[in-house]
């Protein structure tokens, strides 16, 4: 990946919704040198997708809750189908050491939460951790690739 294509990638973490026009702009190209340039971050699996981002309190969801669970490989399809079927699942880290895997959850309120956590003791032993507040979310990894290369 070439410089060019590193700033489009910077420039689009911190805002998704800029234009070719104006990212041309920004990194000195013309709008169809960056639009092929994008299309290719995609094709080659770099650029993922495009997101919004939701205050999850004003949308009815404000509890948030990391769930540490322990099973068995033989539960692991079905911890993982769970997760995948779950809407209140935002992320499924299958991890190392005694936990096998580390969900995030979002819930409307404590008993949801409660619901939440027993699907998944189904599977294994479950150990939850509500948050008070956050500090960072979602910060974009550019910077921490800039610094490894």
């Amino acid at each position: 990946m070439d410089k060019k294509s590193f700033q489009l990638l910077e420039f689009l973490a911190r805002d998704a919704r800029l234009s070719f026009n104006a990212l041309a702009r920004l990194v000195g190209l013309s709008p169809p040198a960056v639009a092929e340039r994008v299309r290719r971050l995609e094709e080659n699996g770099v650029l993922l997708g495009y997101r919004v981002e939701v205050e999850r309190g004003k949308i009815g969801l404000p509890i948030t809750a990391f769930l540490r669970l322990s099973c068995s490989g033989a539960k692991f399809q079905a911890v993982q189908r769970l997760a995948t079927e779950l809407p209140e699942v935002l992320e499924c880290h299958h991890i190392t050491g005694d936990t096998c895997f580390l969900i995030k959850l979002a819930a409307p309120s404590v008993a949801s939460l409660e619901g939440l956590i027993e699907r998944f003791r189904e599977h294994g032993e479950a150990e939850s951790s509500v948050v008070l507040s956050t500090v960072i979310e979602q910060k974009p990894v550019m910077e921490a690739a800039r610094n490894a290369l």
